[in-house]
């Protein structure tokens, strides 16, 4: 499953280039949306996926993936509590 990983994330890439102003493109889109807990893009981005990527399995590979990637945690879950905590 892990192989999805990066099918999941240039479609999660594409998503984040329509919520992320044009002046970012670039930069890692990606790494913006992690880093953007506290804004308005996270959650835009999250609200969207369902869209972009359907099947919630899939959707679950591409978070936890992002959550070690970006945040060094072991899944989705791991880094949300991480970023309530603060």
């Amino acid at each position: 499953m892990s192989d999805l990983y990066p099918i999941m994330k240039r479609k999660a890439y594409r998503l984040a280039e329509t919520i992320i102003a044009p002046k970012h493109h670039g930069e890692d889109l990606l790494r913006t949306i992690m880093s953007d807990s506290g804004e308005s893009r996270q959650p835009l981005f999250l609200a969207m996926l369902p869209q972009v990527i359907p099947a919630e399995a899939h959707r679950q590979i591409l978070l936890d993936g992002l959550a070690r990637e970006y945040a060094g945690a072991d899944n989705w879950m791991a880094y949300v509590e991480s970023e309530t905590s603060k």
